[in-house]
Parts: structure tokens; sequence; C-alpha cells
């Protein structure tokens, strides 16, 4: 299975490097590059999702905590299965929840970041932005610019 994504890498990077080589000697065109791990690591916004996820799992904790101790504390066994049936339903709800707040979130912020990159690319005349790690040689790496952006 390795075997097929290196192979389907390589020509992927062969066939940009031939477009792109074709592209540059038909055309007087300005390329970037941007490391989009960087930006994505240093981000605040993503820092601060981080964070807010953090703080939503511990309190799924301290709420599962909780709920398996009322379970423990009941000794009707058919009032703690009725407890049981009920926590695990509250819990699969808010566990979807938490997972669907965070998609969207995360995809707010990939919006922003590509639209940030576009906006400086179009503003400083750049024809093409490649991701960074897809680049061997060339282009001029516009990440530092965009993450003063970003932050």
């Amino acid at each position: 299975m390795n075997k097929k994504y290196a192979i389907g890498a390589i020509c992927v990077a062969l066939l940009l490097g031939f477009w792109l080589g074709c592209f540059r000697c038909c055309h007087k065109s300005k390329i970037a590059v941007v490391d989009i791990t960087t930006i994505v690591q240093n981000s605040e916004q993503v820092k601060a999702l981080k964070e807010e996820q953090n703080t939503k799992a511990q309190e799924l904790a301290t709420w599962l905590q909780n709920a398996q101790n009322a379970v423990k504390n009941e000794k009707n066994k058919s009032k703690q299965e009725d407890l049981l049936k009920q926590y695990n339903a509250e819990i699969a709800a808010k566990k979807q929840t938490i997972a669907t707040e965070y998609a969207q979130k995360l995809q707010d912020i990939d919006n922003n970041i590509t639209k940030t990159i576009s906006d400086k690319a179009k503003k400083e005349g750049y024809q093409l932005v490649i991701a960074k790690n897809l680049v061997i040689y060339g282009g001029k790496d516009i990440t530092d610019t965009i993450l003063e952006i970003v932050k």
C-alpha cells in the first residue's frame, strides 16, 4: 500500500515539476511557497481551540466520573441499569456535540488561513502558491508573512 502512495507522490511531483517548468518557460510568473504545518502549529486560533478541547475533555471526564458514582451508589439493580442507559446516551450525545463543534471550528480556522494566504498572494502578485513540503527548489517562502497576519 505504501508503494502505491510513494509511486503516486513521485508521479505528482514529476507532473508538478513538468507543469511548473512549462509554465515558467511560457510566463514570467511569481511563485510562492507556504509551510502550512508551521502556520498551523503557531496559530493562536489553533492553540485556543486545543485549550478549549482540553477543557471540554476535563469537564466530560468529571461528568463521567460523577455518572459512574451515581450508578455505583444506586442500590436498585433496575434503576442502576436505567441510569447506565441514560448516562450512556448522554455521553454519546455530548461526545458528538463536542466533535461536531470541534470540526466546525477547525474548518473555520482552515478557511481563515486559506483566505489569508490567497489574499496575500493576490496582493503581492503571485500567480501560484504551493505547500512548501511539495517543493524541492524554488518559490518565495511567504510563511513568516502569513504567520504575522494569522496570529
